[in-house]
């Protein structure tokens, strides 16, 4: 079962990557390589991998699974999108075939070509897509951010108390917010706000998820499975302030330079918890250490060594934080409205990607005269 894990995992890292660089990334070659070393144990123990999916449920070599984890919804979603519903791997397969495969999986409106020891095809079963997005109802939309609020206040309980997140709840708030966009909502009526300084962290966390996601499909990126992945580093990207003593975070007043030292560390905390959890994708961990970081060098935190490139889904949560900050009532100020929060931000032209940050407010300034 552990193989059958880690080749989910490197073949879903390895398609991701390749939908979101290109299928000559280094990365892609990294997690297929990883993947084919995996597959070819999983071969020699029993000849064939069958992958299936079925009406939801995923089979592999005529089992059905029951806890498939991210990585196993996110392959049954790409399958499902590129018209694929089963694929079955044959000894033999190579590096460069599964790297073939790989690159045609990100193709959606290609249809799957033939593989020497790759076969794919479809079942006679019909599977129902508007069950995807059955959780979103126009009509009550505030019943519907507060079923992601409320999942979210539960994996970030899980976590504070030692735990790991829910991956599949965490996977359910993605797929939600894929749909209420699919179905053209208002990206200002999916933000909460925190009534307490308690429910501020993860209704936070929510918010910085739909506005990353929001900014991504304004950028022409509307695959389901990108869309998910910023979606989780955006929840995710402050998880290290669970790690910071409360006492830090919860003052009133200014905060003296060892408190603040010590709030600056939690992008590091983050990404030190983020990083060994198996299934979770591994932007999540980039963004938690990264969105901190500015254009201008000024941000935190603070590297020793050769500089760092920000990962572009990183300046796109940093805008997300900051947008979502501002507007939200905290300990030292009032809350800001949307426009006065716009025009702090473009006024702090050193801290933002200015291509990502013109993008974010001609969307927002859509869904504001919407």
């Amino acid at each position: 079962m552990e193989n059958i894990r880690n080749f989910l995992l490197t073949l879903t890292a390895a398609i991701s990557n390749c939908s979101m660089y290109s299928k000559d990334h280094p990365s892609v070659d990294e997690f297929t390589r990883r993947s084919a070393k995996v597959l070819d144990i999983l071969l020699r123990e029993a000849g064939r991998l069958d992958i299936m999916h079925v009406e939801g449920k995923f089979i592999i070599n005529e089992t059905p699974l029951s806890a498939i984890g991210l990585q196993g919804i996110k392959l049954i979603s790409r399958l499902k999108r590129k018209g694929v519903s089963y694929v079955k791997f044959l000894p033999a397969v190579t590096v460069d075939e599964l790297k073939q495969f790989v690159s045609e999986m990100v193709e959606i409106d290609k249809k799957m070509p033939l593989f020497p020891h790759i076969k794919t095809g479809v079942l006679d079963v019909e599977i129902d897509e508007d069950k995807e997005y059955a959780d979103f109802d126009s009509d009550d939309i505030s019943s519907f951010v507060s079923r992601q609020v409320q999942m979210a206040k539960n994996i970030y309980d899980d976590i504070s108390q030692a735990r790991k997140p829910d991956m599949t709840m965490l996977y359910e708030i993605m797929k939600n917010f894929v749909a209420a966009f699919r179905k053209r909502a208002n990206v200002l009526q999916l933000l909460s706000d925190a009534k307490s300084r308690k429910e501020y962290t993860y209704i936070h966390a929510t918010n910085v998820s739909a506005l990353s996601m929001f900014q991504m499909e304004g950028l022409g990126m509307k695959e389901k499975s990108v869309l998910c992945d910023v979606g989780i580093a955006g929840l995710l990207h402050d998880i290290g302030k669970l790690f910071v003593p409360g006492t830090s975070l919860e003052k009133k007043g200014a905060l003296d330079a060892k408190e603040w030292e010590e709030i600056k560390r939690h992008p590091l905390y983050g990404a030190k918890y983020l990083y060994p959890i198996e299934g979770l994708p591994h932007l999540a961990t980039v963004v938690a250490f990264q969105h901190h970081f500015r254009k201008d060098g000024k941000g935190y935190p603070a590297l020793r060594t050769m500089s760092v490139d920000e990962h572009v889904c990183s300046e796109i949560v940093t805008i997300s934080d900051v947008f979502d900050a501002l507007r939200s009532v905290r300990p030292y100020r009032k809350d800001l409205q949307t426009k006065e929060v716009l025009l702090i931000m473009k006024k702090d032209s050193g801290a933002f990607n200015p291509v990502l940050l013109n993008n974010f407010m001609r969307r927002l300034n859509g869904a504001l005269s919407a």
